[in-house]
């Protein structure tokens, strides 16, 4: 905790678990929301019998998406962090987890992410746009854009709820999860 709030903070002895826990969560959500945004477009009658609903290791798929969740969950875990200096060695400590170190192609994804400024719209309809690509660009286009900008809307809210859990802080996990509608 900090001397003269509630909310919790980590340090430099906390970085291990809280890496290891939140990478854990962001690899789960990766899959649950390829499979959920691909299961939604065949209840819709969108034919996705020839999309694979297994993110392949070093795929564009998961790389886009493991820079997604680093731009979704950065600036919040910092704020669990006091210090500057270890503010940035939490980003490459859970960077380097992820399989998204600098000069990866996940990174170069993040990169590109954060030029949305923080513009949840701006930022999930360009993930949607990469995940159409990676996904060979499947037709019907607009149908698969407008099912993975929603999706990321909500796959922002849930890792940033998977941050505020790993770093401790249930009251704010508590306030997502009724933003996102989770009971």
């Amino acid at each position: 905790m900090g001397i003269f709030s509630r909310k919790p903070h980590i340090g430099k002895a906390d970085f291990a678990s809280v890496v290891t826990n939140l990478s854990r969560s962001l690899e789960s959500l990766r899959e649950e929301f390829v499979f959920g945004s691909l299961s939604q477009l065949k209840r819709e009658g969108i034919d996705v019998s020839r999309i694979s609903r297994d993110i392949v290791p070093g795929s564009d798929l998961e790389d886009a998406l493991k820079g997604f969740q680093l731009t979704s969950v950065i600036g919040l875990a910092w704020n669990y962090i006091s210090d500057i200096g270890e503010q940035l060695e939490f980003s490459k400590l859970l960077s380097s987890s992820l399989g998204a170190a600098e000069g990866s192609r996940a990174w170069q994804y993040h990169d590109k992410y954060l030029d949305c400024q923080g513009d949840l719209d701006a930022l999930s309809k360009s993930l949607a746009v990469d995940i159409y690509i990676a996904l060979g660009s499947p037709e019907p286009r607009s149908e698969f854009l407008i099912q993975f900008q929603g999706g990321g809307r909500i796959l922002i809210g849930l890792c940033q709820l998977a941050t505020c859990t790993a770093c401790g802080d249930d009251k704010i996990a508590r306030t997502i999860r009724k933003q996102i509608g989770l009971p």
